[in-house]
């Protein structure tokens, strides 16, 4: 089982990693608002910056714990 800490990270890094699917077609339904193309794309790449940062310190639990298994 994984310990909460780990869940977590994986849990919010699969809600984020879906939002930026949903982004790409938010971006293209506004294809007639520039500005709600701006703020579409905005938020993508804030999620990206969050993403980035989840992933990075999974990395380093794996690292410290390949398994990330409770003990």
């Amino acid at each position: 089982m994984l310990k909460n800490l780990d869940y977590n990270l994986f849990e919010s890094i699969s809600n984020i990693s879906k939002s930026l699917y949903r982004y790409e077609t938010y971006v293209k339904d506004a294809e007639r608002c520039k500005a709600c193309q701006e703020i579409w794309e905005n938020f993508k790449k804030q999620r990206e910056k969050e993403l980035a940062m989840l992933l990075k310190e999974l990395r380093t639990h794996a690292e410290a714990s390949p398994l990330l298994l409770k003990k």
